[in-house]
């Protein structure tokens, strides 16, 4: 059963949020077995949410059909975490596959830029409004790219619709991120979406965002959940030492090609002995030597997850 939209948003509020690769075969074909274990691996490490079919698991690259089979796997798969599934592409399709998630029972929606368009604020409302109409369940709308929505954009959607509630945010724009933070007050959960979000976290708890996305969880969830509780207990020592000897390196591989911050995240599967197969073009795979680096690193994690840290509860979500 879905969760209320005011009580999602309280969950949400503090937390990690895991995206799980999407599980293809050798041949690119969906492995459903796969991800269903995959699904269940993460949900038994209580994130705050799963985001299926997000941009780390290749949303632009599923059909619709493949989408609601991912959808209603996770949903069975989710343990009672939040499920919030990627939406995008087109008005059309993203309606399908938000009416899909609806069916499926997912909690919320992450709406997703239309697909290449650059809209201007009016028509990014529009856009935004109708997918909002059309469910019932909670909407997150994901601001980057093609799709930044600008702070009185927000709160003109919060007026018109009550079950927008949330934005994530794929731009690090602290001004504008004050600015709406301050203005929506408890009308509006705002995520850190930013390309390994970790980056800037602690910037943002700073400013009383306290939640964010987090592709390692996918494949290292331990480590990811030890860097969230080093931030919010302000431990800078830990949070220090993975950002040095974990993050910066990974960080530096991303940014090599194109379309790296999900081949990394496969390549961590791998790496962990969970894979999840190839990524769909346009992606393309590391190469061997970038393969082998990420296999250094997640060796490397153990060692770093030994290190003494203060002895405090782990919370990295809400309890479900």
């Amino acid at each position: 059963m879905a969760a209320a939209p005011d009580g999602l948003k309280r969950r949400l509020g503090e937390g990690i949020l895991a995206f799980p690769a999407t599980c293809f075969a050798a041949d690119g074909a969906l492995d459903p077995g796969a991800f269903e274990e995959h699904v269940s691996y993460l949900a038994e490490r209580r994130p705050a949410a799963l985001v299926p079919a997000g941009g780390a698991g290749e949303l632009f690259s599923l059909g619709v059909a493949e989408h609601e089979s991912i959808l209603r796997a996770s949903v069975a798969r989710a343990a009672r975490v939040p499920v919030i599934p990627g939406v995008g592409n087109g008005l059309a399709i993203a309606l399908a596959m938000a009416r899909a998630a609806e069916r499926a029972g997912a909690d919320a929606i992450l709406l997703f830029p239309p697909y290449l368009v650059a809209a201007e604020q009016e028509g990014l409302y529009e856009y935004a409004r109708r997918i909002c109409r059309a469910v019932g369940i909670g909407v997150i709308v994901y601001s980057r790219d093609n799709g930044v929505m600008a702070p009185d954009t927000a709160l003109r959607l919060a007026d018109a619709c009550p079950n927008f509630i949330g934005l994530k945010d794929g731009t690090g724009d602290f001004d504008a991120l004050q600015t709406l933070r301050v203005a929506a007050g408890d009308r509006l959960v705002l995520i850190n979406g930013t390309p390994t979000a970790e980056m800037i976290a602690a910037q943002c708890f700073a400013i009383g965002i306290r939640s964010y996305s987090s592709a390692v969880f996918s494949f290292l969830p331990d480590l990811a959940q030890r860097f969230f509780q080093a931030v919010r207990d302000e431990d800078g020592a830990t949070a220090e030492l993975l950002m040095r000897e974990f993050y910066l390196p990974l960080i530096a591989i991303r940014r090599r090609r194109r379309g790296y911050a999900v081949s990394i995240m496969k390549a961590g599967l791998r790496a962990v002995g969970r894979p999840a197969g190839p990524v769909r073009p346009p992606l393309v795979e590391l190469t061997p030597e970038e393969q082998a680096e990420i296999e250094a690193l997640v060796a490397g994690a153990d060692a770093l997850l030994a290190e003494p840290g203060p002895a405090r509860p782990a919370r990295v979500g809400a309890k479900g």
